[in-house]
């Protein structure tokens, strides 16, 4: 039986492998399958084609607001005026919050622009409460005059309120990122934190993470839709002034951000590819993905470049930890203030939902709201068909083991692809010639140390097994074996050690398991086991003892 482990001939394929198992002999074919239809949206977007960006520290001021310039439709307003212009701004107030607070700013051709309503920050870091009560930042570009008006119970309560403005600066950057709006299909080009110059310091929440992601939620970020595309790096790096520091969550709300241009921006630190909490909806920041279109899209729908980057990176972000799209999941709430429902209900929700499905707002607003089912069908149409994806069929077949996805699934060494899971250290590969394989725990983590798929012993030809004698674990892989036992940790065997090691009997030999990797001595490699060493002289292709 110990010959059929297959040393010697199962680097060729085309033939058996059979490996012992506690419950008898499994029969694991070694030829190569049929490469099946792999859904690629989980594919990585690239970073846009930019330089990194000189960060740059956001100034954040209170203005005083005082009596407003003459002008029409002014009663009961206070007005902020300044030297510098004033970019980006929010209003916060003390007492309870009003009913209505509108802002207006002063255009370029000297008039007022229309009265328009501000929402309160609808969201919150879990366990955090913001230390002032404020409204979403509203863009008003290069204006030098702000006016801000409130009611509550339909008297005015424009004394309670105050002004912060957020002037972003600028980067060498700003005015390339439109060019940086699309990469092919499937995959939107993101700008990176280090691309759109955010300032580094300001992130003050080191990334925290779940086992993985169940959802997307879509938002929009309620400011204004009067931006250009050289605009919209600064827009970001004020909200996340405002997000880390103003309202003190120490980072960016959202993990990403879309403009009206079709524009994707990197936000909550920790990467895209992992199940990172963010703060974007409160109560339900875990086990989801937030999507902030940038802009107000209360009375205005969304435009169709933005929809479509939204629904290509949710389809990056479900089909690469292979989620349906048009399926619902079942959330739990952690409560808060902003969140429609208290701490521990189930929640059943479409797998791409909007915020208002369960936070107290209008997000992403009335018109956002009508393209959602735009944005859910698209989204699953970039997905495609998950049961054909053979790392999906080797993860429900081991769930119990694997838990959940993870990290998306990508592109490896060696043409193979590989998914992460939130169980036993586990991981899964595949590959046209190998097929999809599991490797978990300890032997994953030295198949990691060692390089993983571009390692030497290459891409895993089998699950994790059990040892003949009982005592140990064991992956096959191309080139190679990882063994492992509690008292000798993994260690892989290949080459000519492994050949004299498998002819004498592997663990069962007089050598026992491997204790150490092969390390190099003088004239050749040598490698340790329980009792003995193996010396394999260099050109040699059998190992002696030593």
């Amino acid at each position: 039986m110990r010959s059929q482990r297959g040393w010697g001939r199962f680097g060729a394929l085309g033939v058996l492998v059979v490996v012992a198992l506690a419950g008898g002999p499994v029969v694991v074919a070694d030829a190569a399958p049929a490469a099946p239809g792999i859904v690629t949206a989980g594919d990585p977007p690239p970073p846009a084609p930019l330089p990194a960006a000189r960060a740059v520290e956001p100034k954040v001021e209170r203005e005083a607001l005082g009596a407003p310039a003459p002008s029409p439709d002014s009663t009961d307003a206070r007005q902020a005026s300044s030297p510098d212009p004033l970019k980006l701004v929010a209003v916060s107030w003390t007492g309870p919050r009003p009913d209505l607070i509108e802002l207006r700013s002063r255009l370029a051709n000297g008039t007022f622009g229309a009265w328009t309503r501000v929402d309160p920050v609808d969201t919150e870091r879990d366990g955090r409460s913001a230390p002032v009560a404020s409204s979403e930042p509203v863009w008003v570009a290069d204006s030098r005059e702000v006016q801000v008006r409130a009611v509550d119970d339909g008297a005015p309560v424009t004394q309670r309120m105050a002004l912060t403005s957020i002037d972003p600066q600028t980067t060498s950057n700003d005015a390339r990122t439109a060019a940086a709006s699309t990469a092919g299909p499937g995959r939107p080009a993101v700008v990176t934190r280090a691309q759109w110059g955010a300032d580094e310091k300001l992130m003050t929440w080191p990334p925290e993470y779940t086992p993985t992601v169940r959802a997307v939620t879509i938002h929009h970020t309620a400011g204004t839709n009067a931006y250009t595309a050289a605009d919209s790096a600064a827009i970001v790096r004020g909200i996340y002034a405002y997000h880390a520091r103003t309202l003190g969550w120490g980072d960016i709300g959202y993990n990403v951000l879309v403009d009206r241009f079709g524009t994707v921006f990197e936000g909550r630190r920790g990467g895209l590819d992992r199940a990172v909490i963010a703060a974007h909806a409160g109560g339900f920041n875990r086990e989801t993905f937030g999507i902030g279109m940038m802009g107000d899209f209360t009375s205005v729908a969304p435009p169709a470049a933005q929809i479509e980057a939204t629904a290509k990176l949710a389809a990056y972000k479900l089909g690469g930890l292979y989620r349906d799209p048009r399926a619902t999941v079942t959330l739990t709430s952690t409560g808060g203030g902003t969140s429609k429902y208290p701490k521990g209900r189930a929640v059943t929700l479409p797998t791409v939902f909007a915020h208002r499905d369960v936070g107290a707002t209008e997000c992403p607003g009335n018109t956002g709201i009508r393209s959602m089912p735009t944005i859910r069908d698209r989204t699953a149409a970039l997905v495609g068909d998950l049961a054909a994806n053979p790392i999906r069929t080797k993860w429900l077949a081991l769930r119990g083991l694997l838990g959940e996805p993870s990290v998306v699934e990508s592109p490896t060494a060696r043409s193979a692809r590989v998914t992460r899971f939130s169980g036993s250290n586990g991981a899964v590969y595949w590959s046209s010639p190998t097929g999809a394989w599991s490797v978990i725990g300890e032997i994953n983590r030295r198949y990691d140390a060692l390089g993983a798929a571009s390692s030497a012993i290459g891409l895993p030809r089998t699950d994790e097994r059990t040892t003949p004698d009982g005592r140990g674990r064991y992956n096959q892989f191309v080139s190679g074996f990882v063994y492992w036992t509690p008292q000798t940790g993994a260690w892989p065997v290949r080459g000519g050690i492994l050949s004299t090691w498998a002819s004498a009997g592997y663990e069962r030999s007089g050598y026992g398991y491997p204790r150490s990797d092969q390390y190099a001595v003088s004239g050749g490699v040598r490698q340790d086991f329980e009792r003995g060493s193996l010396f394999l002289a260099d050109g040699a292709s059998a190992a002696r003892r030593v």
